[in-house]
């Protein structure tokens, strides 16, 4: 305890670090301070530097991610401020200050785009992001310019675009628990007028993360990985560019999906003679699975971009196409009694397409657009109850049917930027939606060879929901490098049916944020500081319950986030360089009650004042790294990265099982470059210390038990890399 404690204290000693460094710089070191060269993104849809943005944005470069190793969206969280994730049932859920995804939605709360392409389902988001140009986290309600489901904030993943030199890699590594990668990329001019890039991606897991305490029994979170993309840029003419992107990844394994454990409470063992007999395991990373486990995922995807460039205007135009298959058995009650073994099917089939005109005039920014989205999906659960917590025959089952779930999508935006004078701006804009849901359901109960029983008839139901969502704001140049903001914005999340009921649908979400901000930039840029401060006043949360198997989602009445972010970075010279953030986060309900399924006896429970899920109090990430000079023998780069997390729940009833305990997470690189940049070995370790931390919780109230997914163990390895 008192050495995670010095560490806590050492994470907040650095993020307060950027605000004493401007004088101490200017007494202490006789090093000329670095300049550090600002990332440019288009968060806003047009070109800026990452500072003049009034908005809270992290960026990372390509070069920065490599250097950390980060290759998944879960590895994000530890980067970027006020963001959490963890996979659960086959998809990875995204909180940003609070706000985010719930087991059981049908929609996420953090859209994520690759290359300007929102991918409407987590599972998509999820999928492995390689040779990156960029990641760009926007925090806040995003509604104007990204539309839904937008709510907490925006992931924008964009990829390496092909340049006019021949040149590429291939990387190869090896960690323990016999993983294996490897990965190549090939850059190919064609002509002058016409470029592509190819990059392929394998990865192996033998050895599973997750040990099973059965003879004989399959361990967990193991599997293969293939993916693949060719984005190709043809100059169509001087002004006119078309963007075409062909991607797919295919993975399989014993249940990439992460159901781990199920961990009864001692009153449900004791009272449930299944579970008093059987095997089981409350360590971390151990199952007692006994049922068959096995996953694939299958994704295909394409995109079209044609930007045409008219002196001062810019017309875009991007069209997006996903194809995704995903099906699994696993064992949900994992223990050696084949209570509830599952099978689930999903298959998704999206297409969406903007067109987008930006212009500047004298002192005026603007961009306008349209956007459609067509989703279909077709969704079966069926669990396999072969001895439930009640005496059934074998073979009985309980099937979820989704036929058909359309989602038809459309809106138009708009938003103007007006510079003032040269220091101060105001802009503002809005964005209207409509969206139309029809939803087609069987529920069917069978009792061994007995016919079986409708639960719920086929039928189709159908819901349109409609909303305006609005950005205002100004910001102010104080002086060069030192930007004030502040805005006002409301967020907006459609609701739905849910998967798993009959005729049960759920409201919208709205949330209305306000938010005020500085950015500054000192010595020349070798310091930076942001911070943030925003209050979100938010309505119908959409929350999960689990009654029995089923999982729904509902409505909260109201809850409260109010935080503060601190972000900044410190480049003394061309050495050492230290970056750290530290959010102050206070999320709760203020109007909400409802049943725990864990717990139904207590019935009505007022949960005003609980906090939401994934909502830290406090959270920090902190990176120190070095770099030797360049010479004859290469270059050498050592980082070490430190991340915290104070108590969260991942319920909204708050009990000690729904918690997590504060933790500390180490990782660590150890890069060397040869004098040439053609080589570059690094070595890794992830999590140092193998603390065991809930990466993802979820429950079911058939024997009181909360599946968790754990966060990954301690992992060390070798990477190698050949540049041509």
């Amino acid at each position: 305890m008192k050495t995670t404690t010095r560490l806590i204290l050492l994470a907040s000693a650095a993020a307060a670090v950027p605000f004493i460094a401007p004088s101490a710089l200017a007494q202490t070191s006789s090093t000329a301070p670095a300049s550090v060269e600002e990332i440019v993104v288009t968060a806003l849809r047009r070109e800026q530097t990452l500072q003049d943005v009034p908005a809270a944005i992290s960026a990372l470069s390509g070069a920065a991610l490599s250097d950390r190793g980060v290759s998944r969206v879960d590895d994000l969280q530890f980067l970027a401020p006020s963001m959490a994730s963890g996979k659960l049932l086959g998809q990875t859920a995204i909180s940003i200050r609070g706000v985010g995804l719930n087991p059981g939605a049908p929609g996420v709360a953090v859209a994520v785009h690759v290359d300007g392409v929102f991918q409407p389902t987590a599972a998509m988001g999820d999928l492995s992001q390689i040779d990156l140009a960029r990641v760009e986290v926007l925090r806040g309600p995003q509604g104007t310019l990204y539309g839904r489901n937008a709510n907490g904030g925006a992931v924008n993943f964009i990829t390496m675009a092909p340049t006019d030199r021949f040149e590429g890699y291939v990387l190869g590594s090896y960690a323990t628990y016999n993983e294996s990668k490897l990965q190549t990329v090939l850059n190919m001019p064609v002509t002058d007028a016409l470029r592509s890039r190819l990059v392929l991606d394998w990865t192996k897991r033998r050895d599973g993360f997750v040990k099973n305490v059965l003879p004989g029994g399959q361990d967990v979170d193991k599997g293969e990985t293939l993916s693949g993309r060719l984005r190709v840029t043809a100059d169509l003419a001087s002004n006119l560019t078309l963007d075409l992107t062909g991607a797919f990844v295919q993975g399989d394994g014993p249940t990439q999906y992460f159901v781990l454990n199920a961990l009864p409470t001692p009153a449900t063992i004791r009272n449930n003679p299944i579970l008093a007999t059987a095997t089981y395991s409350f360590e971390p990373w151990r199952t007692a699975a006994n049922s068959p486990m096995s996953s694939e995922r299958d994704l295909w995807q394409g995109s079209a971009i044609l930007t045409w460039k008219l002196g001062d205007a810019t017309i875009k135009s991007t069209t997006g196409y996903s194809h995704l298959v995903d099906k699994y058995r696993n064992d949900d009650d994992g223990i050696n009694v084949s209570i509830f073994p599952v099978h689930r099917y999903y298959r998704t089939n999206s297409f969406s397409q903007e067109l987008n005109g930006s212009y500047t005039v004298g002192r005026f920014d603007l961009i306008a657009g349209l956007y459609y989205l067509n989703n279909d999906l077709k969704h079966v659960l069926d669990y396999d109850i072969l001895d439930g917590s009640f005496p059934l025959p074998p073979n009985s089952d309980l099937v979820f049917r989704i036929p058909k779930y359309k989602t038809e999508a459309s809106a138009g935006y708009v938003d103007a930027t007006a510079h003032i004078t040269d220091r101060l701006s105001v802009f503002g804009g809005v964005r209207v939606s409509s969206e139309k849901q029809t939803f087609t359901q069987k529920n069917i109960l069978s009792f061994g060879p007995t016919p079986p029983i409708t639960t719920c008839p086929m039928q189709t139901n159908d819901r349109t929901f409609k909303s305006t969502t609005p950005r205002l704001g100004a910001s102010y140049e104080a002086n060069e490098g030192l930007n004030f903001y502040a805005t006002f914005s409301k967020g907006y999340k459609a609701g739905g049916f849910n998967l798993y009921g009959c005729n049960n649908s759920f409201a919208p979400e709205k949330l209305t944020a306000y938010e005020g901000g500085v950015k500054g930039r000192f010595l020349d840029g070798a310091v930076t500081i942001n911070a943030a401060a925003f209050f979100y006043d938010y309505t119908n949360l959409q929350v999960s319950q689990v009654i029995g198997l089923a999982r729904f989602i509902t409505n909260a009445g109201a809850a409260e986030v109010k935080g503060l972010e601190l972000e900044g970075g410190i480049h003394p010279d061309s050495h050492w360089s230290i970056d750290a953030n530290v959010t102050l986060l206070d999320a709760q309900y203020t109007r909400f009650t409802n049943i725990d399924g864990l717990n139904p006896a207590a019935g009505q429970q007022d949960l005003d004042g609980n906090r939401l899920n994934r909502s830290p109090k406090v959270s920090s990430n902190v990176g120190v790294s070095y770099k030797t000079d360049a010479t004859d023998r290469g270059r050498v780069i050592a980082r070490l990265d430190a991340s915290y997390r104070s108590k969260s729940f991942y319920r909204e009833f708050n009990t000690p099982l729904d918690a997590q305990k504060g933790y500390v997470l180490l990782n660590a690189n150890l890069i060397w470059e040869s004098p040439d940049e053609k080589y570059r070995v690094r070595l890794y370790g992830s999590n140092l210390t193998k603390k065991a931390y809930i990466a993802a919780l979820d429950s079911s109230d058939t024997f009181g038990s909360r599946f968790i997914t754990w966060g990954a163990p301690r992992q060390v390895g070798v990477e190698v890399k050949r540049s041509f």
